[in-house]
């Protein structure tokens, strides 16, 4: 089979990031193991962030941890799948028997494997999996669409659930960077919540964007804190800068709680202003199965619509050098 093949790490993000590779396909080995022919896989920044060394990585590797597929085999002792099934995948793989995964938080599990990240990702034509990482959807179902939904739909989610609960009528709610997962949480956020939002970005087209999304307000980026300081109950931060940070910390009105999801900076706060103000601070981390479940359902009743740029697997490269120079609208994925 055909895979995109990361073989080195590249600081500066030039040139080719990852290359054409012909390997045997993945087989079953285990009892509870699943093989599903990938349709659709996306391109989350992410990658991005192994290539270049930011995050940690074992190489030679194959990016790819948000998937969605077609059953192609299972293992001898798999019930709720089978073969020619459409399924998305749960982007943690784990067993199901620690304390903290029969909570639910399969994102703290100890050994979990996480395609893409520390075993073979989705940039590839099949990919091994297991059956407790499946959702399988109806065969007429947009996989390209449902694959953003496994990591970037899914942490849009999990940081509107949250808002949601604090928000009230006549609250305003803050979505800053409005693209592959902010574009999604604008949308939730409108479904889960009865919040005047505002849109934020520094690009004019992603304002605009947001606009066609349904969005009444938005505002550029170097304009937010003139403009709604002290005034935000929630502030979700897709962006995850030093600066956004600040910016987001400004806006929030007393008791307002800040939500990271982007992580390219740090947080920086006064004690005196988190004590005073009472505002929060509070880090998203993908989400859970049943959310994901969740905001799949928004998806397939019509509530939510990721827009995704297409792309074939061999333009990998192509795909990644356009989203670091922001030339995505939505969410890419790549189509073997």
């Amino acid at each position: 089979m055909r895979q995109m093949l990361m073989r080195k790490l590249n600081s500066e993000l030039s040139g080719e990031l990852v290359e054409v590779n012909e390997v045997d396909k993945p087989r079953v080995a285990g009892p509870f193991d699943v093989v599903i022919k990938i349709s659709a896989s996306g391109v989350c920044r992410t990658d991005l962030h192994l290539i270049s060394g930011l995050l940690p990585v074992g190489l030679p590797h194959v990016l790819g941890h948000e998937n969605a597929g077609i059953v192609e085999e299972t293992g001898s002792l798999v019930t709720t799948v089978s073969k020619g099934d459409s399924v998305i995948c749960f982007p943690f793989i784990s067993n199901g028997l620690t304390r903290t995964e029969r909570q639910g938080l399969d994102t703290n599990a100890p050994n979990r494997i996480t395609p893409g990240i520390n075993a073979p990702g989705g940039y590839a034509e099949y990919l091994l999996t297991n059956e407790r990482a499946l959702i399988k959807v109806a065969d007429d179902s947009d996989l390209c669409e449902l694959a953003t939904l496994t990591d970037a739909g899914l942490a849009a989610y999990r940081a509107c659930k949250r808002a949601s609960k604090v928000l009230e009528v006549g609250d305003t709610a803050i979505v800053i960077g409005i693209g592959g997962l902010g574009h999604l949480a604008l949308q939730i956020l409108r479904s889960v919540s009865p919040a005047k939002i505002i849109a934020v970005d520094n690009k004019s087209e992603a304002l605009t964007f947001a606009k066609t999304l349904g969005i009444e307000h938005t505002c550029g980026a170097n304009e937010l804190t003139s403009r709604y300081h002290g005034e935000a109950k929630v502030v979700l931060d897709f962006v995850g800068t030093s600066a956004t940070s600040a910016d987001a910390l400004k806006c929030l009105t007393f008791g307002g709680t800040y939500f990271v999801i982007g992580a390219e900076g740090s947080v920086t706060a006064t004690m005196l202003d988190l004590i005073e103000n009472e505002k929060r601070i509070e880090g998203i981390y993908v989400g859970t199965y049943s959310e994901l479940q969740e905001v799949t359902h928004l998806a397939t009743t019509g509530e939510l619509q990721p827009r995704v740029q297409k792309y074939a697997l061999q333009d990998a490269n192509q795909a990644l050098h356009d989203l670091l120079n922001g030339k995505i609208t939505g969410r890419a994925v790549l189509i073997p």
